[in-house]
């Protein structure tokens, strides 16, 4: 009985129908017999991590309206990847190569531990900066400019994290 009220909580119902909807993405024939196999593999990996899975304290993203906002999130961190993307290919293109790379520590305001490493590896996904480590005051991150670096200051990424634990 315990086992079935795990697999229908909300906890395990979004990993379960993420799971399944990337599982019917890859199929390539979609037939009733892919479709059990699909819930029953999926049902097996939400069961077998469920241990794993954040609490809600954890990642706010429970709830649609936090769903909503990651998406956004992703959207703007994609043209801002793709911007800095262009920064790093003129550097990298012109012949005098002109970088500074060094290390900077921008100074740790976040609270929860999942907005801790979204920070860390969006700055990490943008080109020109790399987050080295995370310290119980500070995120050390390596930038190739002082452009990036300075960038590093309230950054978009750190005004939507902040934004986001202030919902919660």
């Amino acid at each position: 009985m315990r086992m079935y009220k795990n697999i229908t909580s909300k906890k395990m119902a979004i990993p379960f129908l993420l799971l399944l909807s990337f599982w019917l993405v890859l199929t390539p024939n979609i037939t009733v017999e892919s479709i059990i196999i699909g819930m029953i593999v999926s049902a097996l990996v939400v069961l077998y991590s469920q241990n794993l899975l954040f609490e809600k304290q954890e990642i706010p993203i429970y709830k649609m309206a936090n769903f909503i906002n990651m998406i956004k999130f992703i959207g703007v961190l994609i043209v801002e990847v793709f911007k800095a993307n262009i920064d790093v290919a003129k550097i990298v293109l012109n012949p005098s190569l002109p970088i500074q790379p060094h290390f900077i520590k921008v100074p740790m305001m976040l609270k929860n531990d999942f907005n801790k490493v979204i920070y860390g590896n969006s700055v990490t996904l943008t080109p020109g900066t790399l987050t080295v480590d995370i310290t119980e005051d500070a995120f050390i991150i390596h930038a190739l400019t002082n452009d990036a670096a300075e960038a590093m200051e309230n950054s978009f990424i750190e005004q939507w994290i902040i934004k986001q634990e202030d919902e919660q």
